[in-house]
């Protein structure tokens, strides 16, 4: 949800990017998939991921 770009120019300016790295993942057991976290936006995630981007976003 960070990369999306905000049209105010104040809150722009306060967000935070968050930074992708691969060695935080580990997919060998549970496979990743595109899911949606909130109505239009998908994030690529395994189950785990996905219920806690649920949870950070609502």
């Amino acid at each position: 949800m960070s990369a999306v770009p905000i049209p105010d120019p104040i809150l722009e300016r306060k967000k935070v990017l968050k930074v992708y790295d691969p060695d935080q993942h580990d997919y060998s057991v549970d496979a990743p998939q595109m899911v949606e976290i909130r109505p239009g936006h998908y994030v690529w995630a395994n189950k785990a991921e996905a219920e806690k981007y649920k949870r950070e976003f609502k």
